[in-house]
């Protein structure tokens, strides 16, 4: 297969590739922006998939999205082709406007809680298995742990932890880092009740008994969910909580998947244009302020990975840090090639905005695209560090360990 990978406007090498990804690893500070297709293989759908379940589960809606309100035609159901984001903005706008004339609104209102059921439904990633313990193990999340086990241990003494920026509400970061033993920093302090206080991100780890260059490595990282987390919810008096994934389940998660009964305690940003209003917020507000506030340090790499470009003010961010002229940022968008075979005049934004960034040929941007631009390719890519020389080196210790216990009927 030939290689889609373009630096400076021009392609180079996958050998070269490699050697710039070593080089960019070792900068001052390094982060990772994931979107829905890192998620993928570990069970997570894309949004054309989210709209497939909605439509296989809510057939008898269709008519009425399509004929009633003409939110959606026929050519599009047929194609797949049903905007996820836009349809969720519109029913939101229909349900305001059918408040005030009192029609449908208990229509429209199922309409949106089976969109958000799908769209929650597309997050959990392990399903039922959900509010269980050490799902950290699984196989599907072996490319999360290598990921952080790679981004923490090609850190060198006096470097920042490694920062993860992430548009997904699942738990794969959370649950990939438990198994490795990586303290998480996302934001959330406290034991029973673990509440946002954005000047965690200011703290880290260290081991209080090394000395010298002993003091090597890292014991965290920084987790920014900028639209939100699965296990979030809003109390009554507005402050924003972070309960166990089995409580989150429980108390919203499983009403709205088995009931499609919508709790408006679970404080998600659902995909729509209406996600740049919702992110003013305290929480989101300081997420973003964090994520803009990053890309801005000197010698900074930023790795984007399963993100579509669909979201206007992450590409406004990312764009306007360009101006910052130590920022490296590396591209893995699968469906580059594509973009050569259309119209421009058809672009969707998500496809503006590649070619755009394709088209300033600055060497600060590599875009890879095809197979080696997919998630488990891009950790696989990541130069494997000196400390973790296996990728399932967190399993073999487990297993050792427990191999060490004494039987049962010793006791």
């Amino acid at each position: 297969m030939t290689e889609q990978i373009f630096q400076g406007g021009g392609k180079i090498q996958l050998k070269d590739l490699e050697s710039h990804l070593s080089s960019l690893c070792q900068l001052e500070n390094v982060g990772v922006l994931l979107g829905a297709g890192s998620s993928k293989a570990a069970g997570g759908k894309v949004m054309k998939e989210v709209w497939q379940n909605f439509k296989d589960a809510n057939a008898d809606l269709l008519p009425f999205l399509k004929d009633d309100c003409k939110l959606i035609t026929q050519p599009e159901i047929d194609n797949d082709s049903v905007n996820v984001e836009l349809l969720i903005d519109q029913v939101v706008k229909f349900i305001e406007v059918s408040t005030i004339r009192k029609d449908n609104v208990a229509q429209l209102e199922q309409v949106r809680n089976q969109l958000y059921r799908s769209v929650t439904s597309a997050a959990l990633l392990v399903a039922d298995e959900f509010p269980k313990q050490a799902i950290g193990k699984l196989d599907c999340l072996s490319h999360h742990r290598n990921l952080l086990e790679k981004l923490i241990s090609n850190r060198q003494p006096g470097q920042s932890a490694p920062a993860i920026f992430t548009t997904n509400y699942d738990l794969a970061i959370e649950w990939a880092a438990e198994e490795v033993g990586i303290q998480v920093v996302n934001g959330f302090v406290g034991t029973h009740t673990r509440t946002f206080q954005p000047h965690t991100f200011d703290l880290g780890f260290r081991n209080v008994n090394a000395q010298g260059e002993a003091r090597f490595g890292h014991y965290n990282l920084y987790l920014y969910k900028l639209h939100d987390s699965l296990t979030w919810m809003q109390d009554k008096d507005g402050s924003i909580t972070e309960l166990p994934s089995s409580l989150a389940y429980r108390q919203a998660i499983q009403p709205l998947i088995d009931h499609g009964t919508f709790s408006s305690n679970q404080h998600l940003i659902y995909p729509g244009a209406n996600k740049y209003h919702h992110t003013i917020g305290y929480v989101y507000g300081e997420m973003f302020r964090r994520f803009s506030e990053f890309l801005g340090k000197p010698q900074t790499a930023l790795f984007v990975n399963g993100y579509g470009f669909g979201d206007y003010h992450i590409n406004r961010i990312i764009l306007g840090a360009l101006l910052n002229p130590s920022l490296h940022i590396v591209i893995y968008y699968p469906e580059l090639a594509t973009l050569d075979g259309l119209d421009p005049s058809v672009f969707n934004e998500a496809q503006k905005c590649i070619d755009k960034i394709k088209k300033m040929k600055i060497s600060q941007i590599t875009i890879i695209g095809g197979d080696d631009a997919f998630f488990n390719s891009f950790v696989d890519m990541i130069p494997k560090p000196v400390l973790f020389p296996k990728n399932n080196t967190a399993k073999i210790l487990a297993d050792a360990i427990r191999d060490l216990a004494p039987p049962k009927d010793d006791f």
